[in-house]
C-alpha cells in the first residue's frame, strides 16, 4: 500500500468518513465537510490533515498528452468493481471498427479503453464499471477478472506488429493516473495480459507489447 493511500485512510478514519484510501478532490471535499462538525477534535484539523491537503493541492495540474474521448458502451454489468490492476489486450481490428463494435449492444464486448496507433483513446466505461473484456479468466488464483481488473486494449494484432511509441506512451499515461489513485503496487505486479489470465484460450498481447508497456511504466514511476 502506498504511503499516500495509507495517509488518506488515516485522515478519513480521524474525521469519520469511509476509509477507502482514494486520493483526490472528491475525498477532499468529504473531509472538509466532516471537519466542519463540532465533534471533530481540534487537533485533528492540524498535523496530518494539513500535510494531506498540502500534498493534494501541490500536485501539478497536468494536461493529458493524448486526446481522450468518452463514449459509454451498453456492454457492461450493473455490478460495480474495485479495480486492482490492468489486463492488456489487442482488439484484432481497426480503431474505428473497434469503437463501433464496442458501442454495439449486440457485440457483448467492451474494454475500459481502446488506444489508437497515434495514442488517442476512447474510454467506454468508468473505472468502477464491470466491462466485458476478459471472459473466462483467472489472476493470482481469483477467477472472473472482469470483476476486479480494467481492460486496456490496443488495435490490430500485436503478434504481427509492434506497438508504436505513441501507443505505449498513451497506455502509460492512462495507467499511471490510476497507480496512486487505487494504491496499486509499484512493482507492477497487477499489470498483466489476456494471454496470462486466459492461457491456451487467448494470445494477446504479444510478449513484445507487454515488455514495452512494463518497461515504460517502470521508467515513468521512478
Amino acid at each position: 500500500m502506498s504511503n499516500l493511500k495509507t495517509l488518506t485512510k488515516q485522515i478519513q478514519r480521524l474525521v469519520g468518513t469511509a476509509a477507502d484510501g482514494i486520493y483526490g478532490r472528491n475525498t477532499a471535499y468529504k473531509i472538509l465537510r466532516a471537519l466542519e462538525r463540532e465533534e471533530v477534535k481540534p487537533e485533528v484539523k492540524k498535523g496530518k490533515v494539513q500535510l494531506w491537503f498540502a500534498n493534494l493541492f501541490k500536485k501539478k495540474s497536468t494536461t493529458p498528452k493524448f486526446n481522450e474521448v468518452v463514449k459509454l458502451t451498453p456492454n457492461k454489468s450493473t455490478s460495480k468493481i474495485n479495480p486492482l490492476g490492468v489486463i492488456l489486450h489487442h482488439s484484432g481490428g481497426s480503431y474505428n471498427g473497434g469503437v463501433s463494435w464496442i458501442l454495439n449492444k449486440d457485440s457483448n464486448v467492451s474494454y475500459h479503453t481502446l488506444i489508437n496507433v497515434d495514442g488517442s483513446r476512447t474510454v467506454f466505461c468508468d473505472d468502477n464499471e464491470r466491462a466485458w473484456h476478459a471472459g473466462s479468466s483467472s489472476f493470482k488464483g481469483r477467477k472472473g477478472c472482469n470483476g476486479f481488473m480494467l481492460g486496456v486494449a490496443f488495435t490490430g494484432n500485436t503478434n504481427s506488429r509492434e506497438l508504436t511509441t505513441a501507443e505505449v506512451d498513451s497506455a502509460v499515461e492512462y495507467i499511471t493516473q490510476r497507480l496512486d489513485k487505487y494504491g496499486w503496487p509499484k512493482d507492477l505486479s497487477t499489470i498483466t495480459t489476456h494471454r496470462d489470465v486466459s492461457p491456451g484460450r487467448k494470445d494477446d498481447v504479444d510478449i513484445r507489447a507487454e515488455k514495452k508497456v512494463l518497461e515504460a511504466l517502470a521508467k515513468a514511476i521512478k
